[in-house]
C-alpha cells in the first residue's frame, strides 16, 4: 500500500461502526477476505494495529480510537465539501438513499417518485422497504421514513406528517356481529393485529377526549404488513386499527365502514429520520419537502419537531 484511499477510510468507520469485519464486507458487497487483508495493509503501511481480533468480538485498539477519529472527521468533511459544491446553484444531483415502511413506499410509489425524478431527472433515487424499526447500527441511508424516531444523538428524527389511526371493519363483517359502541367491546370481537414498529405487539390505543388509553389485543390473525391487514379487513376478517390515509379510498366506495364515527382515533406521527450532518443534504431535503405538501402521509406538520 503506497497511500491511503477515502474507501480505506470508509472501510474503517464502518467496520467500527457495525463491529465485524464480516458484516462490513456484506454491507459494501465485498469478499469477506478482502476486506480483511485491506485492513492489513492498512495496518502494515501505518506500523500499528487497528483493531482487536477475537473469535468472540472486534475491538479497536488505543491506536485504533485514535485513527478511527481522524477517519470520521476526513470523511465528514469530503461529505461537506461535495454537498457545498452541488449546492451553489447547479441543478440537484448526485444519489439519494431512502428507506421506508412498506406501506409508506407504495403510498409514494405513484405521483411522489413520479414528481420527484421528473422534476430532478440528475439525482438517482434508491428506495427500499423495511418492515422494521430504525436501528442506528444499519443505518446505511441518507433518509428513513417510519412511525418510531430514533434515539441516538448522531441522528435527528423530524416530524414530517401527522396521521390519525382509527378503527375500521367491512360492512359484511358488522352485518354479522353486534356493532361496538366503544372500544372496549371490541375484546370479544375478531380482531386483526397489524404490529407497528412503535408499539409494543398486541397493543393498541385509543384517544379518550384529552386522554390516550392502550388497549391490550389479542388475535389468532397478526400481521407485519398493512397491505395485508387491510386486504383481511376488506374480506370481513375482522376489525384493525388502520391508518386513515390507507383507508380513505376504501372509505370513499363504501368497502369500509369507520367505526365509532371517528371519535376515537389517535393522531400519531411519521418521522423523517437522517444522519446529524453540519451540512444540508440538498437532496434529502427536496424530497422531504416534496413527501410533506403531497398529503398523501398524513398532514404536514408546518414547523417540524426535530431531536
Amino acid at each position: 500500500m503506497h497511500q491511503i484511499s477515502l474507501d480505506d477510510i470508509r472501510l474503517v468507520n464502518l467496520i467500527a461502526k457495525v463491529g465485524s469485519f464480516a458484516r462490513a464486507a456484506d454491507a459494501n458487497d465485498l469478499p469477506r477476505p478482502s476486506v480483511t487483508r485491506r485492513i492489513k495493509q492498512l495496518e502494515t503501511y501505518l506500523g500499528v494495529i487497528l483493531f482487536q481480533r477475537s473469535t468472540r468480538q472486534l475491538s479497536l485498539t488505543p491506536e485504533g480510537e485514535v485513527f478511527l477519529q481522524h477517519c470520521q472527521a476526513i470523511d465528514m468533511e469530503w461529505q461537506q465539501a461535495t454537498e457545498r459544491m452541488k449546492n451553489t446553484g447547479a441543478e440537484p444531483s448526485g444519489k439519494l438513499r431512502v428507506s421506508a415502511l412498506g406501506l409508506f413506499n407504495r403510498t409514494i410509489a405513484g405521483p411522489i417518485l413520479s414528481q420527484f425524478v421528473n422534476q430532478y431527472p440528475k439525482i438517482d433515487l434508491e428506495l427500499t422497504s423495511t418492515w422494521s424499526a430504525p436501528d442506528a447500527s444499519k443505518f446505511d441511508f441518507d433518509l428513513m421514513f417510519n412511525t418510531k424516531p430514533l434515539d441516538d444523538k448522531s441522528f435527528i428524527s423530524e416530524v414530517l406528517t401527522i396521521t390519525d389511526r382509527d378503527f375500521y371493519a367491512s360492512p359484511d363483517y358488522l352485518a354479522r356481529i353486534k356493532v361496538p359502541q366503544t372500544p372496549l367491546d371490541m375484546s370479544t370481537l375478531d380482531l386483526i393485529i397489524l404490529n407497528y414498529t412503535d408499539l409494543e405487539n398486541g397493543q393498541w390505543l385509543w384517544q379518550d377526549e384529552s386522554t390516550v388509553r392502550s388497549m391490550a389485543v389479542q388475535s389468532h390473525l397478526k400481521l407485519d404488513e398493512a397491505e395485508a391487514a387491510l386486504q383481511m379487513t376488506l374480506l370481513g376478517h375482522g376489525i384493525c386499527w388502520l391508518p386513515d390515509f390507507v383507508c380513505e379510498k376504501h372509505l370513499a366506495e363504501k368497502k369500509l365502514v369507520r367505526l365509532f364515527d371517528g371519535r376515537f382515533a389517535t393522531p400519531g406521527p411519521l418521522w423523517a429520520i437522517y444522519p446529524r450532518t453540519p451540512y444540508e443534504n440538498q437532496r434529502m431535503r427536496l424530497f422531504i419537502e416534496m413527501a410533506k405538501s403531497s398529503e398523501l402521509l398524513g398532514k404536514p406538520v408546518v414547523n417540524a419537531v426535530k431531536s
